[in-house]
C-alpha cells in the first residue's frame, strides 16, 4: 500500500496526477452521516489559503471541543469573531454559523445539502407510539376478559374462601396465574419474532444487523415491559375476585361489585386508539397517493436509464465522446427507440452539483448564498423527460453560440433568485457563471418551467442545465421508447448495444418511473406499519368487545331467559345488548376526531406540497369499527340468545 499509486482528476480542471495511497481506512460504518470511499487533502495550488477554507459553504468543518465546553456559548463566540475579524468582507456579512454535535445529525439537522438524507424523528416517535397503544390495548384487554370469566369462577372462590383461604393466598394464587401467562406469552412472542425476521425488512425497509439483535438497550425495555404489563393485567383481576361474598358466590350470585363502568372507560379506551391508528393509516396512504399524483411538470413513462459506473471526468476524451455518440446513434437504429440522452443526473436523484455564490447577474452583484443546482446535459435532455419551456429554446446542435458554450438555460426558480421580475425579462438576457474558477459570462437562451426533479418533499431549487464540455460528465445514459415496443424486447436491445460498445462495464439500468417512486419508499414502509398496527389493533378492539359482551352476557343471563320465556324475538335481544357497544363507538369517534386532526397536521407539516385533511379518514375508520363491533357482539349475543333458558332459571 505504501509504493501504490492512483490516478486522480481534480474537480478544478487540474491535469490527472498520481497521489501516493498513505493509509488504508476501515469502512465508513452504515449508520455513519459520511459516505465517502477516500480522502484527498486541498493541494497547494488551492486559489483560497487552507486556514480560510472553513469559511465556505460547500464546505463542512469537524472540530473536537474540550469536556464541558457548553455549545451555545462557543457558537456565539465564533460568531463574534466572525463578524469582528471579518466584518469587511463582503462574503461573511449577516453570516452565521451553526454547531451541533455529530450524534444529532440524523434525527436533528434540517440544513442545505446535507452530506446524506437525514431521518425523521416524528416517523420514529409516531412508530414507538404506536407500538405502545397497542400493549396498552392488548393490557386492557386482558383485564376484561379474565374479569368477564369471573362469573364462572365465583363457586370456586366461595369454596376456597370458607374452607380457609385468606384473601392474600387468593391474590397470590390468581396473580402467578396471570405471570405463568405472560411467561408462555413472552416465549411465544419470541417464536413469532424468530419467524417473522424475514419479513421484517419488507414491511419496515430496515434490515436486521448482529449489532441490532445483541444491543442491551431493546431486551431492557422489552423486560421492563414485561413485567409492569404482569403486574397491572394481574393485580386488578386478582383483587377484583376477592370482593365476592363468599356465602352469595355459593348461591350463584356475584353481590354488589359494579365494573360495568370501569369496562366501559377502557372499551373506550381501546376504540379511540385503534380509530387513531386505524385514520392514520388511510392518511398515510392518501397522501402518498397525492405526493404520487402531483403535477410534476415531467414524462418518465417508457424511459429507460442505464448507469455508467465508471464513466465521470472533467476531462476531453475524444474515444469515450466518440463511443458516447456511436451508442446513441446504434439505439436510434432500433424502432423501439425515440430519443436517447445523457446527463450527470436524472430525476429521482439528487442534484450533486451546488453552487453557492457562483452565478450572478453583473460582476457588481454582492454574494446572496443562493444555492443553484447544477444538472449537465446535451441536447436532448429536455424532450426526453417532457420538460416544458416557459420562454426561448432548447439548446440547439446546430447553433455555434450554444457550441462555443456562450448560452445557458435555466428553470423559473433561477430567474427569480436572480431577481428577474418574468421570464420575458430574463430571455436573451446576459449573466455571470464561475466554471473552473473563472468567471464567465452567457445569454439566457431558454427557461423551463419549474418541474420536480425530487419528490415533493424536497424544495424547488433554482437550476441551472448546463450543456456538458465533457462527455465524461455523463453518468446516466436514458432512453425513450416508443410507446408501442415491447417493454423487455427493448431492454434486451438496449444492453446488447451497450454490451457492443463497453463489454467491460454492467448494465445496470432501471425504468424511470419505478426509480422516481423509489424516493416515496420511507412513506410506503411506514404505511405498511401502521397497516400492521391498525390490523393488530382491531383485533385487540373486537376481542375487547368479545369480552365486555360475554361479560354482559354472563351477569345478564336470568334476564335474558326470562325476557326469552316471555316472547322476546332473538333481533330484540341481540339490539338490546350491542346498543351499548355502537354508543361507545360513536362516543369514541368524537374523541378521536381531534387526536387525528392534531397527529395529521403535524405529520403533514413536514411535507412542502400536502393535501387538505380528508373527511373519508374519519368516516372510512368509523364504518370499519361499527362493522366489526356490530359482527363480534352480534355473534357473542346470539350464542346466548339461542341457549335454552330453563338452563338458567331452573334454581329460581
Amino acid at each position: 500500500r505504501e509504493e501504490a499509486e492512483v490516478l486522480f482528476f481534480d474537480v478544478r480542471g487540474a491535469l490527472e496526477k498520481g497521489l501516493t495511497v498513505t493509509g488504508v481506512m476501515d469502512d465508513i460504518p452504515e449508520n455513519s452521516h459520511l459516505d465517502l470511499d477516500l480522502i484527498i487533502p486541498f493541494d497547494d495550488d488551492w486559489k483560497h489559503p487552507k486556514e480560510d477554507l472553513w469559511k465556505y459553504p460547500n464546505n463542512w468543518t469537524y472540530f473536537v471541543v474540550k469536556d464541558g465546553t457548553d455549545a451555545k456559548t462557543l457558537e456565539s463566540k465564533l460568531n463574534e469573531l466572525v463578524q469582528k475579524e471579518h466584518h469587511d468582507n463582503p462574503d461573511l456579512v449577516g453570516a452565521s454559523m451553526i454547531i451541533q454535535s455529530i450524534a444529532d445529525i440524523h434525527f436533528h439537522s434540517d440544513l442545505k445539502d446535507e452530506i446524506k438524507p437525514n431521518g425523521n424523528e416524528k416517523v420514529i416517535y409516531g412508530v414507538g407510539a404506536a407500538a405502545l397503544i397497542i400493549l396498552l390495548i392488548a393490557w386492557v384487554n386482558y383485564v376484561n376478559l379474565e374479569t368477564s370469566k369471573f362469573l364462572t369462577r365465583t363457586r370456586e372462590v366461595g369454596v376456597r374462601r370458607i374452607v380457609g383461604s385468606t384473601r392474600g393466598q387468593l391474590v397470590a394464587q390468581f396473580f402467578v396465574q396471570y405471570l405463568c401467562v405472560s411467561v408462555l406469552a413472552l416465549l411465544l412472542a419470541a417464536v413469532m419474532i424468530y419467524l417473522l425476521l424475514p419479513f421484517y425488512p419488507w414491511i419496515t425497509g430496515v434490515s436486521i444487523v448482529p449489532f441490532s439483535m445483541g444491543a442491551p438497550i431493546p431486551w431492557m425495555a422489552a423486560g421492563i415491559f414485561f413485567v409492569v404489563g404482569a403486574a397491572l393485567t394481574g393485580i386488578y383481576p386478582a383483587l377484583f375476585i376477592v370482593k365476592f361474598n363468599p356465602v352469595l358466590s355459593l348461591k350463584g350470585k356475584v353481590g354488589n361489585i359494579h365494573v360495568a363502568g370501569l369496562k366501559k372507560t377502557l372499551l373506550t379506551f381501546q376504540f379511540v386508539m385503534s380509530i387513531v391508528l386505524l385514520a392514520f393509516l388511510f392518511i398515510v396512504h392518501q397522501q402518498l397517493d397525492f405526493m404520487r399524483s402531483a403535477k410534476r411538470n415531467l414524462e418518465l413513462d417508457k424511459v429507460l436509464t442505464v448507469y455508467n459506473t465508471t464513466s465521470y471526468t472533467i476531462f476531453e476524451d475524444s474515444l469515450r465522446k466518440e463511443k458516447s455518440l456511436t451508442f446513441r446513434a446504434k439505439l436510434l437504429e432500433h424502432e423501439n427507440f425515440k430519443n436517447v440522452t445523457a446527463s450527470s443526473v436524472v430525476p429521482g436523484e439528487p442534484v450533486g452539483f451546488t453552487y453557492h455564490n457562483l452565478t450572478k447577474r453583473s460582476m457588481s452583484t454582492p454574494d446572496d448564498g443562493v444555492a443553484y443546482k447544477v444538472i449537465f446535459v446535451d441536447y436532448y435532455f429536455i424532450p426526453v423527460f417532457g420538460l416544458n419551456l416557459k420562454a426561448g429554446r432548447n439548446y440547439n446542435l446546430e447553433s455555434g453560440e450554444d457550441n462555443n458554450h456562450n448560452s445557458i438555460v435555466l428553470n423559473e426558480s433561477a430567474i427569480h433568485a436572480l431577481g428577474f421580475k418574468s421570464v420575458e425579462e430574463a430571455l436573451n438576457q446576459e449573466i455571470y457563471f464561475m466554471v473552473t474558477w473563472d468567471w464567465k459570462k452567457y445569454k439566457i437562451i431558454g427557461i423551463v418551467e419549474d418541474y420536480r426533479h425530487e419528490s415533493v418533499k424536497a424544495p424547488l431549487y433554482p437550476t441551472i442545465f448546463f450543456l456538458h464540455k465533457y462527455v465524461g460528465q455523463m453518468t446516466y445514459y436514458s432512453m425513450l421508447m416508443d410507446g408501442q415496443s415491447n417493454v423487455e424486447e427493448s431492454v434486451a436491445k438496449a444492453e446488447q448495444t451497450w454490451k457492443s460498445i463497453w463489454p467491460e462495464k454492467p448494465f445496470d439500468y432501471f425504468f424511470m418511473d419505478q426509480h422516481y417512486d423509489a424516493q416515496y419508499k420511507s412513506e410506503i414502509y411506514f404505511g405498511r406499519i401502521f397497516g400492521v398496527f391498525a390490523c393488530v389493533a382491531i383485533f385487540l378492539a373486537c376481542l375487547g368487545v368479545s369480552g365486555v359482551t360475554l361479560f354482559e352476557v354472563n351477569a345478564r343471563s336470568k334476564e335474558i331467559s326470562i325476557r326469552k320465556v316471555l316472547g322476546a324475538t332473538l333481533g330484540s335481544l341481540i339490539a338490546l345488548l350491542t346498543r351499548q357497544n355502537f354508543k361507545l363507538v360513536a362516543l369514541s369517534m368524537f374523541l378521536a376526531v381531534p387526536i387525528i386532526y392534531y397527529l395529521s397536521a403535524e405529520w403533514l407539516s413536514t411535507y412542502p406540497l400536502r393535501m387538505e385533511f380528508p373527511i373519508s379518514s374519519i368516516v372510512i375508520p368509523l364504518v370499519i369499527m361499527l362493522t366489526m363491533v356490530g359482527l363480534v357482539a352480534g355473534l357473542q349475543t346470539l350464542k346466548a340468545a339461542l341457549g335454552n333458558p330453563i338452563e338458567n332459571l331452573k334454581h329460581e
